[in-house]
């Protein structure tokens, strides 16, 4: 696997197909729809528009409860410690705080002044 942030990405994939060391995707947006190709190993993300749904069949999830789980350290990945979790992230978290509890909205009748209250409200918070 790539080393550092040189990990290699292919996300919002709405289609998605692999061919021998190369992940292709096709990604949607609002106004165009892209192909992104990159090579694996590769992290790739997906939406709900990749297809449908594939469900284990009964006889295979009853299988695979009876599969020994081979747990694998760091070590015998080949991985340095230092390069994975909290000290290996490119991103640090500074602080966290809970949400603030929302407060009472303002309600506006309208009594043929709606418009101006709420062009006043707004620009009273700084939005126009």
């Amino acid at each position: 696997m790539p080393t550092g942030s040189g990990a290699n990405q292919a996300t919002f994939a709405g289609e998605l197909s692999v061919d021998g060391s190369t992940v292709s995707i096709r990604r949607d947006t609002d106004v165009a729809s892209e192909r992104v190709s990159v090579s694996l190993p590769a992290v790739v993300s997906v939406t709900d528009q990749t297809g449908e749904a594939r469900y284990p069949a009964f006889k295979a999830i009853m299988g695979a409860k009876k599969k020994p789980i081979q747990t694998m350290s760091l070590a015998d990945l080949g991985v340095d410690a230092a390069q994975v979790g909290w000290s290996g992230a490119s991103s640090k978290v500074v602080d966290v705080s809970p949400t603030p509890a929302r407060t009472a909205g303002t309600i506006v009748n309208d009594d043929g002044t709606g418009a101006a209250q709420l062009a006043d409200f707004l620009a009273g918070r700084g939005f126009i």
